[in-house]
């Protein structure tokens, strides 16, 4: 047989990644009738014309594959995928029953004939099927929730709340299993923890209409206050964990601005109360006269509030020090000190409500019209740096991946800080968010992640003599793709598509048949690195309802009820980068990485890296959608898990893992010049 790399230089290839499926599934037909005895162009047909939504076109070219190919398993559980999905249970069930005999250990085809024996209502047969498949994807969350999705349908309520709760542990960010773990919860009249599940969905989905409407309907029924049942993270001591001391070991660089408390967008949240304390004391100065307008001792909480179109600071006696109509400076006593932000459930942004936060440097305070008090963190470069390393990667990961980040967190500073910054508007150069980088302060800092800025101190990466566009995800679920196939992203030279694997392999871009294989195993890479990093990152799934996804979508585009999603353009890497949606009413394509990402159920999906199988009734309605997808983030730049694997599998330099996420750059060291703001 010819492999999968063999067909990807052909017009058929290239009419595929561009969206063009009916045209691509004909050309390959071509290819098959000029190859009568290769299956393979026949199976890469039947991709094209399933990811087109003609289930029943590519199950027929799917029985003439088998012609060519009778012993393929994977061939018959595919075939077995698209009877199911158009509810064809009977010819779902023989086809995987042929895989199974062929293969025994076939996970796909277990999950398949289980789905088809839960279609039937044969309860045993469906969970000694999905028992099957959890042996042979342990790690996979989406076997657990498939799992409590059974049990749910078999009224088993107890064992859906275990295989939730399993499901959670593996990834907590799966929303969807969020939901019906708060449902169980408050039929069994567990009220806080049904709560505090509806909490977590509003997370991840900020505004879920679920989410909302029965936080609402709980509120009168809990036991304890809110704060009693999700406690914020307190501060009540000074960190002690420094062997080295990061103050004394680095150089005076330039100072940053970082917005503290943003959301997706980088903005804001509204900061109509703050708290504030140090464990050195501070004092309050006016920015533009120098003045000092308090000084707050020791382990003292101050009370910030947004009063009309001012600041007022507000001692623990109520004696207001004033109503500033400009900006005050928040700074320790001592240098090396800190400024707290206690925990308060009255602010009306959430970063401020559920944990004590921690920052170096000093504080800005000033009037943000309707998003109350504005709040900025001006603190040198590589002291910023310290809390920004352990909020991206993980600080047990292997040593000279942490290197790598510090080296790409610290050439961002210097892009987005150019010309004032993406934020000049709102008063900064950089959110503290995943929109720019993520920054959680000191109470977040660790040793590892430490020695890694201070050994990397000034290092940037740098293009032609220019500093690099270092963007980094964190795990591209297998291949990275160009900034070029991305829209609004730019046609940098370094950042490429290849597959993230053992820097000794070579791999062509997978056709359509083996990228669907591929998406929808378990296949290896640097990014699937058990152990160090969640396989709920790397593989993941979701099943959404068709009412549901039509809500979600109608909440952007009132295109009525939804009939059909269908992924256009693909970069080679497999990415969706153009999604097209048929509704009753009108169809809309979509194009931008992060609309795309938002619009697929009510919780974000991780990344576009995914496939989409559309599930029927008998009468050919949409019943719900099954998304299959790999990767956490854009994909463009470095995969912050698979340079984890490049330092723990192979040994590599941090700046053997820049060249392989960033091909041609190089490293340069930059000298700060001390400024004052």
């Amino acid at each position: 047989m010819q492999s999968g790399a063999g067909y990807c230089a052909a017009p058929a290839y290239e009419l595929y990644l561009k969206g063009e499926l009916l045209q691509a599934s004909s050309a390959y037909l071509a290819l098959a009738d000029a190859d009568p005895e290769n299956p393979r162009p026949m199976m890469n047909a039947a991709a094209c014309l399933k990811q087109a939504g003609r289930y029943y076109d590519a199950a027929r070219i799917m029985v003439k594959a088998l012609e060519r190919d009778p012993q393929n398993p994977d061939i018959y559980s595919e075939l077995g995928w698209l009877r199911f999905h158009q509810a064809d249970y009977e010819g779902a069930r023989s086809a995987f029953e042929i895989a199974l005999k062929i293969q025994i250990l076939h996970s796909r085809a277990e999950l398949g004939l289980a789905s088809v024996y839960s279609n039937l209502d044969e309860k045993e047969k469906t969970l000694a099927h999905l028992e099957k498949y959890r042996q042979l994807r342990p790690d996979f969350s989406g076997v657990d929730y498939i799992l409590a999705w059974n049990y749910m349908n078999f009224k088993m309520h107890k064992e859906a709340e275990e295989a939730l709760v399993e499901a959670l542990r593996k990834d907590p960010s799966f929303t969807e299993a969020r939901l019906p773990l708060a449902g169980i919860y408050a039929r069994q009249g567990k009220f806080n923890e049904a709560w505090n599940q509806y909490y977590r969905v509003l997370d991840y989905a900020p505004g879920h209409p679920v989410a909302s409407k029965m936080m609402k309907v709980l509120e009168g029924k809990l036991t304890k206050q809110p704060e009693e049942i999700r406690p914020p993270f307190r501060i009540t001591k000074p960190l002690v964990m420094e062997p080295l001391d990061a103050l004394a070991s680095l150089s005076s660089s330039v100072k940053i601005r970082v917005g503290i408390g943003t959301g997706n967008t980088g903005k804001q949240g509204r900061n109509n109360l703050l708290r504030i304390k140090s464990f050195e004391g501070l004092t309050v100065t006016g920015k533009a006269s120098g003045k000092v307008y308090a000084t707050i001792p020791p382990d003292e909480t101050w009370t910030v509030t947004h009063e009309g179109d001012k600041v007022a600071l507000t001692a623990p006696d109520g004696t207001v020090f004033g109503r500033f109509a400009g900006a005050v400076l928040v700074k320790p006593v001592k240098t090396g000190g800190s400024v707290i932000f206690d925990a308060t459930s009255k602010t009306k942004n959430p970063w401020f409500s559920g944990a004590d936060r921690q920052y170096r440097g000093y504080i800005e305070l000033f009037p943000n019209g309707g998003r109350g008090v504005g709040v900025v963190n001006v603190i040198e470069n590589e002291l910023y740096l310290l809390g920004v390393v352990p909020s991206e990667v993980a600080p047990q990961w292997p040593y000279e991946s942490l290197k790598a980040q510090a080296v790409i967190a610290r050439t961002q500073v210097l892009i987005r800080r150019a010309r004032g910054g993406q934020h000049k508007k709102d008063g900064y150069h950089l959110c503290d968010g995943q929109h720019c980088q993520a920054y959680k302060g000191k109470s977040n800092e660790a040793n590892t992640t430490t020695n890694a800025v201070v050994e990397t101190e000034g290092e940037i990466l740098t293009y032609h003599g220019r500093p690099a566009y270092t963007f980094y995800h964190s795990n591209c679920g297998g291949w990275v793709q160009a900034s070029k196939e991305v829209t609004g992203w730019g046609d940098s030279p370094y950042l490429v598509t290849k597959p993230d694997i053992a820097p000794d392999k070579r791999q062509e871009p997978l056709d359509p048949w083996d990228w669907h294989l591929w998406i929808t195993g378990n296949p290896q890479s640097n990014c699937n690195y058990p152990g160090r990093v969640r396989a709920s990152e790397y593989r993941w799934m979701k099943i959404i309802r068709q009412k549901d996804m039509t809500f979600r979508i109608n909440m952007d585009y009132k295109i009525g009820e939804l009939v059909e999603i269908i992924p256009l353009r693909r970069s080679p890497s497999g990415n969706v980068n153009t999604l097209k949606l048929v509704g009753r009413k009108k169809s809309v394509t979509v194009t931008k990485e992060h609309l795309i990402r938002n619009l697929l159920g009510f919780s974000s999906l991780k990344s576009t890296l995914f496939e989409i199988e559309i599930n029927r009734f008998k009468n050919g309605k949409v019943r719900n959608y099954w998304l299959y997808g790999g990767g956490w983030g854009h994909a463009i730049g470095m995969c912050q898990s698979g340079a984890a694997g490049l330092a723990g599998k192979y040994d590599m330099p941090y700046k053997g893992i820049l060249d392989f996420y960033f091909p041609g750059t190089s490293l340069r060291t930059i000298k700060y010049v001390k400024k004052v703001k």
